[in-house]
């Protein structure tokens, strides 16, 4: 088992693949038939897993298929949240065209209270079905502003207050008040507002100076002290040039003021009693299969987590600058079970809050049981299998596919009149889940005439001509269609390229079309699909999607460009997931790595996929029931 400690970075792979899906090798197969399967070329494979080209292909190899971007969001799934509130909250969902500002003048609050207690809004703003949480307003009295639920390590300012004599209730010097607040060297203090309150002594600012200075304390990086002040390493260089020759313990380094700073002045001196606080940082662990040890093999799983990595690395960043304080341990898990416990049981581990993998369903499983004593979190990126259900423990991330039918069910079910014949194309992998969607729809309309088949051509309309005559006494022959539900349940490009290719080239007034999956000719980013698409929207098309880049977004746009700067390219599918896990699970932790019930179930769409996390419904887990319909119509 290897050990990485994540830095400013670790390692840079250059590539420029698509959005892709991935393929698990059977026996017998070839890489002639898998390109086939997918409508792609044997190179065009190839390219996409260099591996190939040394060692030749291998039963249980995890491919990348190179595929399209994803297509534009048309509409959300309608959410069934409402406003509610309770003892010290209200419980908000965000209209159109409510601000910050409109909400603190309706509930009394100042926008740095409301900002605080919810983060996101600092980092992406306000948006249409965001439920916001705002503190209840109590009499005006001290006693009723105590009552008010101050996050932990948060203070919540009062009227009077002063930075001395707030920094004097924790033990701390103003320096450290100021340093883990910015803007109020230039802003001052403000009541009503949140402000954070460091665990520990670190700081002091030399008389007359404009900057602080702090002692380097073991284990801290230029990385961390950066992501600590909010400033930059040119700024950090200017007042320490010894810094070019390497951080050491024991340094004190000088830590710049923002421009304009107005600090208090503190009345006296105060030594410290030496009070200890909690840890108001978040500490992940990631384990990751790089299978580090035989680089030889194992190469599909190696490549899947070097994709999510990267991703997760862009995701940090973005964490940090936003303000978020995140330490990150890489485990290369493997599938070793006995180097797993030994990492489990070491003296420190009770420090991480949460744990990112492993990647394989054992491995979780084995997670899971050693820690079912404690609150600390396991997220699946990958796995959501039903055997996983039973630990209290085990967030799983990918929504199943039974949600995305019951989606679609809904769909049909309001499109369906009786008269319609219910065709459904799956393949024999999918099979299950095509049947699942028949027996939904059987339990809603008993008397529904449903075909499941594995021949595109099934879905081909039955034609009926009749001949009539016009005022004039002419023959005129009409043509009329049996109408028809058509569905993909199949998680399969070319069949998916066949499913629509069959649908649009027939009576779009006597087809509704569903697909459970997104496939590259739904694209509607794809100028090869405008005819597809425009007859998609004139039957009104519906499908589910569990990632979905709306590369037309501006916070999808910046991440994107992220991506661009750090790896000159694209993210992939896994890069995207590793962005999507990571960001969400430290996005839903307070200051100290925990997340409330509210946080888990609250609905935040990502680069790619959309998270809310609720129990199961015959287990203990929670698993993200989030998923996007989109519309074309």
């Amino acid at each position: 088992m290897k050990k990485i400690f994540v830095s400013i970075s670790l390692f840079m792979t250059f590539l420029a693949y698509a959005q892709v899906t991935t393929h698990t090798v059977e026996a017998q197969e070839t890489v002639y038939g898998i390109s086939t399967q997918y409508g792609i070329s044997q190179e065009q494979l190839k390219n996409a897993n260099p591996f190939l080209k040394e060692r030749g292909l291998q039963v249980g190899d995890v491919l990348t298929i190179p595929g399209q971007q994803g297509a534009e969001e048309s509409s959300l799934p309608e959410g069934t949240v409402a406003d509610y509130e309770d003892k010290e909250f209200y419980y908000r969902v965000i209209q159109p065209k409510q601000t910050l500002y409109s909400l603190s003048k309706e509930y009394g609050v100042s926008q740095e209270t409301i900002t605080s207690l919810n983060p996101f809004i600092k980092e992406r703003g306000l948006q249409y079905k965001d439920v916001v949480r705002i503190p209840k307003k109590q009499a005006q009295t001290e006693q009723a502003e105590q009552e008010v639920q101050v996050p932990e390590g948060m203070h919540l300012v009062k009227a009077g207050e002063t930075v001395y004599s707030i920094s004097q209730a924790y033990n701390l010097e103003m320096s450290d008040i100021y340093a883990a607040n910015r803007n109020l060297q230039t802003e001052g203090l403000k009541k009503g507002e949140f402000i954070k309150i460091p665990t520990k002594k670190s700081v002091s600012i030399p008389e007359g100076k404009t900057y602080f200075e702090h002692e380097v304390v073991k284990d801290e990086t230029v990385f961390s002290l950066l992501r600590r002040y909010d400033i930059s390493l040119d700024e950090l260089i200017a007042l320490n040039p010894d810094l070019e020759n390497g951080l050491q313990k024991g340094m004190t380094l000088k830590v710049p003021l923002k421009k304009g700073a107005k600090l208090e002045e503190a009345p006296k001196l105060v030594e410290s009693s030496g009070a200890n606080f909690s840890d108001n940082e978040i500490n992940i662990v990631w384990m990751m299969p790089f299978f580090l040890d035989t680089p030889k093999s194992n190469a599909g799983e190696r490549q899947v987590a070097q994709d999510f990595y990267m991703g997760a690395q862009v995701a940090l960043e973005q964490l940090i600058k936003s303000g978020k304080k995140v330490n990150v341990e890489v485990i290369d898990i493997q599938r070793d079970k006995d180097a797993l416990d030994k990492f489990l049981e070491t003296p420190d581990f009770s420090k991480y809050d949460a744990i990112v993998g492993p990647f394989f369903e054992e491995m979780i499983a084995h997670v899971a049981v050693k820690l079912e004593r404690t609150d600390v979190p396991i997220f699946s990126p990958l796995i959501n299998s039903e055997s996983l259900e039973a630990y209290k423990n085990v967030y799983l991330a990918t929504p199943r596919d039974e949600f995305a039918a019951d989606l679609i069910v809904e769909e049909m079910a309001n499109a369906y009149n009786g008269k319609q014949e219910v065709k459904i194309l799956t393949n024999s992998k999918d099979e299950n889940i095509a049947n699942y969607v028949k027996s939904k729809f059987t339990q809603r309309f008993g008397d529904a005439k449903i075909t499941i088949t594995k021949n595109p051509n099934d879905l081909k309309l039955v034609e009926h001509k009749t001949i009539t005559q016009d005022a004039e006494g002419n023959d005129v022959e009409n043509i009329t269609y049996e109408p028809i539900l058509a569905v993909l349940a199949a998680d399969n490009n070319k069949l998916g390229d066949q499913f629509v290719k069959v649908i649009t080239e027939q009576d779009a007034a006597s087809i509704n079309g569903y697909s459970l999956y997104f496939v590259p000719a739904l694209d509607v980013f794809d100028g090869n699909n405008v005819n597809n698409i425009k007859a998609l929207k004139e039957m009104g098309f519906a499908y589910t999607a569990t990632r979905l880049v709306n590369t037309f977004g501006e916070n999808e746009k910046q991440i994107i460009a992220n991506f661009q700067d750090k790896y000159c390219s694209v993210p992939n599918k896994y890069m995207s997931i590793g962005y999507d896990i990571v960001y969400d699970v430290v996005d839903r932790m307070d200051m100290s790595g925990k997340i409330s019930a509210f946080d888990a179930k609250r609905s935040e769409t990502r680069l790619s996929t959309k998270f809310g996390y609720d129990k199961v419904e015959n287990g203990e887990a929670k698993i993200n029931k989030e998923l996007r319909i989109i519309r074309l119509n």
